[in-house]
C-alpha cells in the first residue's frame, strides 16, 4: 500500500478511531488502527474491541492500494506531532510503515491488514434519520444517572426507545432514574440497551458531527434554508448491533442482552406537594449544606413549610448546617432525607431557571421537573436521616 494525505485529514481519521482500540486485550491485533485504501481515493480507518467498532474515511491520493495494521496509540501520537502538510505512507514487504513529513521519517512496524477482525456490517439494515441535537440532549438530560457498575449489565447503559412519532432515552442505577423524551418523526420503532461505552462513544460522534456543521452565511436570505437543514446521524439496529452513521463515521455497539427494568413503575403518578424554586439557588444551597453532610450517605434534609425550604445536614463528627430559601409551595409541613449528590447532578442536568420538585411523604420518591417543559422528569429515591 502506498498514498498520500494531508496530516489533517489523517489524524482525523486517527482521532475517531483510536480511542476504541483495546491495549489491554490478550489480542495484539485490537490495540491497532485497520488502514485499507482501494481506488476510491479513499484512506479507511477501523479499531475495535469486539464490542464497539468505529470506522471512518478520508481522501487520499492512493498510488497503490492495500491494507495493514498499526498500533492505533503510536500512530496517533506520532501524526498528531508532525507539521502541516503531505503526510506520505507506504508499507513494506515485512508490513512496516514508512511515514513521512518533509525531512521527517518514522517506521513503524505493522500487522497483515487480513489478520484485522472483521467489523459489524448493517448490511440493507434501514436506518432512522435523527436529529444530531435531539441526540445529544437526550444523552445530557440522561447519563448522570446510569449505572457505573458493569457487573450489573441491565443497568450499565442506557434505554433507547424510538417508537416512530418520539424518541426517549432512560437510566437508572437503583438509586435514581431519569427519562427524557422528545418528538420526532421517524417512522422507525426500536427498544434497544446501550451499553455505557456505546454511549460514549455516541456522544464523541454527535460531537464531531456538530463540530463540522457549516457557519451560517452572511446571506440572510440563505439562512432559512440551512436552519432547516439539520445535520443528522442515522440509527439501525441489526443482529444484536445498533449502528450509528455519520457524515463519513460508523459506529457500531454490540447491544446489551438484559432486560432493562420497568421503568414506568418507578416514577410516580402522582404527588401531595409541588414546590417551584429557583434552579441556581437550589444548586448553591445543597453544595453548601452538604460540605457537612456525612462522607459515607451524602444526606441532606429537604424541610418544607408553606413558602419556605429548608436545607439541613447535620454531622456529629463535622457540624452542622441549614439554609433557608423562598419556594412556590402552599402544601402541608414535611420532611425527606435525600443523597445531595443526587440531587446536584439532576439539577446539573437541567438547562432551565426554575426547576420543579414534586414530593410526597417522607419515603416516597422525589421528581425533579423543569418548570416549562415536560419532556424530562428524574427520580430520586429518598433515604433515612
Amino acid at each position: 500500500m502506498e498514498l498520500s494525505i494531508s496530516k489533517r485529514d489523517f489524524l482525523r481519521g486517527l482521532a475517531r478511531t483510536h480511542a476504541v482500540a483495546d491495549r489491554k486485550s490478550s489480542m495484539p491485533i485490537l490495540s491497532n488502527v485497520l488502514l485499507s485504501a482501494d481506488d476510491s481515493g479513499f484512506l479507511r480507518f477501523a479499531a475495535t474491541d469486539l464490542y464497539l467498532a468505529v470506522s471512518a474515511s478520508a481522501e487520499a491520493e492512493i498510488k497503490q492500494p492495500g491494507s495493514v495494521a498499526l498500533s492505533a496509540r503510536t500512530l496517533f501520537d506520532i501524526v498528531k506531532n508532525l507539521p502541516e502538510g503531505e503526510v506520505k505512507l507506504a508499507v513494506d514487504k515485512q508490513h512496516a510503515v514508512q511515514l513521512r513529513s518533509g525531512k521527517i521519517k518514522f517506521r513503524i512496524p505493522g500487522m497483515p491488514g487480513e489478520d484485522f477482525p472483521p467489523l459489524p456490517s448493517p448490511g440493507e439494515g434501514a436506518f432512522a434519520e435523527l436529529e444530531v441535537g435531539m441526540l445529544s440532549q437526550l444523552i445530557s438530560l440522561t447519563q448522570y444517572s446510569m449505572s457505573g457498575d458493569d457487573t450489573r449489565p441491565h443497568l450499565a447503559g442506557t434505554l433507547f426507545e424510538c417508537d416512530g412519532k418520539s424518541v426517549r432515552m432512560v437510566t437508572t442505577d437503583g438509586h435514581r432514574l431519569s427519562k427524557a423524551e422528545m418528538a420526532s418523526e421517524t417512522g422507525t420503532s426500536f427498544s434497544i440497551l446501550v451499553p455505557q461505552k456505546g454511549i460514549g462513544e455516541l456522544k464523541r460522534l454527535l460531537e464531531d458531527a456538530r463540530s463540522e456543521r457549516k457557519p451560517a452565511p452572511v446571506d440572510k436570505s440563505e439562512r432559512s434554508k440551512l436552519s432547516e437543514d439539520r445535520v443528522s446521524v442515522g440509527v439501525a439496529t441489526v443482529g444484536g448491533n445498533a449502528f450509528f452513521r455519520g457524515q463519513d463515521v460508523q459506529l457500531s455497539v454490540k447491544l446489551a442482552d438484559e432486560q432493562f427494568p420497568p421503568y414506568s413503575k418507578v416514577i410516580p403518578q402522582s404527588h401531595s406537594r409541588r414546590v417551584v424554586a429557583s434552579r441556581e439557588l437550589l444548586v448553591d444551597s445543597l453544595k453548601r449544606i452538604s460540605l457537612v453532610a456525612s462522607d459515607k450517605s451524602g444526606g441532606v434534609r429537604l424541610m418544607l413549610e408553606p413558602g419556605k425550604l429548608e436545607i439541613v445536614s447535620e454531622n456529629p463528627d463535622v457540624g452542622e448546617g441549614s439554609e433557608e430559601l423562598d419556594v412556590d409551595f402552599a402544601g402541608e409541613k414535611v420532611a425527606i432525607g435525600f443523597n445531595a449528590r443526587y440531587l446536584l447532578e439532576a439539577l446539573a442536568a437541567l438547562p432551565d431557571d426554575e426547576v420543579v420538585l414534586e414530593l410526597g411523604g417522607e419515603l416516597d420518591p422525589g421528581v425533579i421537573k423543569p418548570l416549562s417543559d415536560t419532556r424530562f422528569v428524574g427520580v430520586i429515591m429518598p433515604m433515612r436521616i
